[in-house]
C-alpha cells in the first residue's frame, strides 16, 4: 500500500472517468503505475478531462 492507502500497480475500472473526480482519480492511479479502464458516456464528463493522460499506456477509454 502507498501512504494514501491505495494499492500500487492494480487494475481498476472507473465508471464516470471523464468527470472531474473520475479524471483526477484516473490520473492518480496511473501515476502509481496502475492500469485503468475508463467507462463514460460523456453526458456530463468531457474527453478534455482525459487528454493529458491519453498517451499513458496504462489507460484504456
Amino acid at each position: 500500500m502507498t501512504p494514501s492507502g491505495v494499492p500500487e500497480a492494480q487494475n481498476t475500472l472507473i465508471t464516470g472517468g471523464a468527470g472531474f473526480i473520475g479524471s483526477h482519480l484516473t490520473g492518480r492511479l496511473l501515476g502509481q503505475g496502475g492500469r485503468v479502464v475508463v467507462i463514460d458516456d460523456f453526458s456530463t464528463g468531457s474527453r478534455d478531462n482525459l487528454t493529458h493522460l491519453a498517451d499513458n499506456p496504462g489507460l484504456t477509454i
